[in-house]
């Protein structure tokens, strides 16, 4: 887990790096309450921790992102690495408009069918 292994369990720590209050934490860590994390909130942990968008949203390593060292010195990936987190960062956004367009579409679709069946 990311606040374990960059913030020692420290979760206020790892709020605070990203903007977030304390508390507000709990609704996405907290087992009662879990909720899914907005795409602002992504973003700010891409952008604030300099982590891989694809393995914060998948767990699997984005070949493309790694940021191996070789001898010490980094590699070609992780010197453009912030190109990649930035591109990764727009083509989630991108989705994500397409996808909120789509959930409106069909909320849309739900209330026409509610009122054909009220009548």
């Amino acid at each position: 887990m990311l606040v374990n292994s960059r913030f020692d369990g420290n979760k206020a720590a790892f709020a605070k790096s990203i903007g977030l209050q304390p508390t507000g934490l709990s609704n996405y860590l907290g087992n009662k309450r879990r909720s899914k994390p907005s795409v602002d909130m992504v973003v700010k942990i891409v952008e604030n921790l300099n982590v891989d968008a694809y393995w914060l949203l998948t767990g699997k390593d984005n070949k493309e992102g790694n940021t191996a060292t070789a001898n010490g010195k980094q590699s070609v990936a992780a010197i453009n690495s912030s190109i990649t987190v930035a591109e990764n960062t727009a083509v989630l956004k991108e989705r994500v408009k397409s996808l909120e367009a789509l959930l409106a579409e069909k909320e849309r679709l739900i209330k026409v069918y509610e009122k054909m069946i009220e009548k």
